[in-house]
């Protein structure tokens, strides 16, 4: 009985379906999965903005964004003076990102492999809701260290971890939050996560944090925060 179920599953699913590549392309083409749609976005649009304006970047910068997804931000970043590459897992994120942003540089990469370019040749990387979903950040972080010149600036966003939340999610949402079939792999807090950038190599400048525009004046925006903001530098 055993045996001939397994024949019948073998038949009918293929590997493939199982990949990490393929379910997120799942995701792009069937879910509202684009930063556009998330109430956290105009925070991160501010974070990206205050942050870009202190650099000061020349024109001949170069920026690089780590899973850029469809586009939404890499559009953003390029209003902003900061022109480079965008690398991404999924050919269906990278399709859209190509359809809404013509002439800009699009990459499909996996991050399990080295980021394709050289070291020190890039000013800026920014990372949004990425390192969550990986099973070595500090691995990418890593190279993320490696292609940044002396003097360039790492940020990033996660979604945030602290005591409030912790709490919350225990009592009313661990099986949800913690869902196995879902794509988060890594769970921040501002700690862990400065950690592992410093671990990587890089000097943390600041951590702050957001949220999504909720509850009565932003109230439980306050009390517990959606996301982690991070600036880093890679050391002269």
């Amino acid at each position: 009985m055993t045996s001939n179920a397994n024949q019948e599953i073998a038949i009918h699913v293929t590997p493939s379906q199982f990949t990490e590549q393929a379910d997120y392309d799942r995701r792009w083409i069937t879910d509202l999965y684009s930063a556009q749609h998330a109430g956290y976005t105009p925070f991160f649009l501010k974070f990206m903005a205050d942050e870009v304006s202190q650099l000061r970047l020349d024109s001949g910068r170069k920026a690089l964004e780590v899973g850029c997804g469809d586009g939404f931000f890499p559009g953003h970043l390029a209003r902003l003076g900061c022109e480079g590459t965008r690398i991404d897992l999924s050919p269906a994120a990278i399709d859209i990102a190509r359809r809404d942003n013509p002439g800009a540089s699009f990459v499909i990469h996996d991050l399990v492999q080295p980021l394709p370019f050289g070291e020190s040749t890039v000013d800026l990387v920014w990372s949004s809701e990425v390192l969550e979903h990986l099973f070595s950040p500090l691995g990418v972080i890593s190279e993320i260290r490696r292609v940044l010149k002396p003097g360039g600036v790492f940020l990033c966003t996660v979604p945030y971890h602290g005591l409030v939340k912790n709490i919350g999610i225990a009592l009313f949402a661990f099986e949800r939050h913690y869902d196995p079939t879902y794509p988060h792999l890594r769970f921040f807090t501002r700690k862990s996560l400065s950690g592992i950038v410093e671990r990587a190599g890089l000097a943390v400048e600041s951590v702050g944090t957001c949220g999504s525009g909720m509850g009565f004046m932003g109230l439980r925006d306050l009390v517990c925060p959606t996301n982690t903001l991070l600036r880093a530098r890679k050391p002269d």
